[in-house]
């Protein structure tokens, strides 16, 4: 990558001591994965690198990725992202099924190719489709689910990299996310991401999982991506030690939900296509946990045709306030 032979360390150094290093590197111009691989010399001359026998190089990994002929222009556009506990997953109707079409996805560890399926017990890291799995809490789910686990080193990873996948308005991406039973040590970081048409990676949601008993279920709404085709990332991340990262991705898939449309029927569960000009929110009790905040839907008007003026608008909102503080 075009890097020099050595650089110079800042000053003497001594054990345990911290220094920040800084190398310039040039990406190649053809497709591919590098590895740039680096190690310190002793002032006799002597080769060492780190780890427990200081054999191991410090190593900067890079892809580099031919842009997409694709000209669409993104806009970006927060996403929500809401972490649901305890919610049901059900791939049903699923406009695309990530478990299924598990090895139609592109497995490694960050410097190599994994197959697909992959073995268990693989240090090098593995793969495999389920179709029940025991969640560290002790239940067992009959749903397609996915078991990963990273490369058996410090800060081992794993990730899929699914093929383009056009994305349309009112699509969700779901999955559970857990450890499995009986992996006591486990200590991962679940990760999914999206490579856009660019070839730029992006993040939309991430949660550290840990032998705890408890799961967590994600519900990722990518309106926000729609007429886009991208290529959707699973990738789970060892947070402590090697052992034990049985990582498993419980049903994980695409489902397309259908805006509802208000009528002059519709309840105050009706949700609107397009952004209501205002929005309430409920305040959280400084003595309670704050929880994730969500849109709240508004309410259609009882009179569609006399829509309240701003001043009852606020006056309503005054009058809750102090309703609900007790003034």
């Amino acid at each position: 990558m075009s890097s020099p032979d050595f650089v110079f360390l800042p000053s003497n150094v001594l054990p345990g001591q911290i220094v920040d290093l800084s190398v310039d590197l040039v990406a190649p111009e053809a497709a591919g994965k590098y590895q740039g691989n680096w190690e310190f010399e002793s002032p006799t001359g002597k080769i060492f690198g780190v780890g427990e026998a200081a054999d191991q190089p410090i190593w900067v990994r890079i892809r580099v990725i031919t842009p997409s002929i694709n000209t669409i222009t993104m806009t970006p556009t927060p996403s929500p992202v809401v972490t649901l506990t305890g919610t049901a997953i059900s791939p049903n109707a699923a406009a695309y099924d990530l478990a299924a079409n598990a090895c139609s996805a592109q497995w490694e560890n960050g410097h190599r190719f994994l197959p697909c399926p992959g073995t268990d017990g693989d240090k090098n890291g593995f793969v495999l489709l389920l179709n029940q799995a025991k969640l560290e809490d002790g239940s067992i789910v009959n749903l397609p689910t996915l078991l990963t686990f990273p490369e058996s080193a410090n800060a081992g990873s794993i990730q899929g990299i699914y093929p383009d996948y056009l994305v349309q308005a009112g699509d969700h991406l779901q999955t559970g996310a857990s450890c499995e039973d009986g992996a006591q040590a486990c200590s991962v970081l679940f990760r999914i991401s999206y490579i856009d048409p660019s070839g730029l990676k992006n993040d939309l949601w991430t949660i550290g999982e840990f032998y705890d008993g408890m799961s967590s279920n994600a519900d990722i709404d990518l309106s926000h991506l729609a007429g886009l085709k991208v290529k959707f990332v699973l990738s789970v991340s060892a947070l402590g030690s090697p052992v034990d990262n049985r990582a498993l991705w419980i049903a994980p898939h695409i489902v397309h939900m259908q805006a509802s449309t208000p009528t002059a029927a519709s309840t105050a569960t009706a949700t609107y296509a397009t952004p209501q000009p205002t929005a309430t929110y409920t305040p959280i009790p400084t003595a309670s946990p704050v929880p994730h905040l969500t849109p709240t839907p508004q309410t259609p008007a009882q009179n569609p045709a006399s829509p309240p003026s701003i001043s009852e608008i606020i006056n309503r909102i005054i009058s809750f306030f102090r309703g609900l503080l007790g003034h």
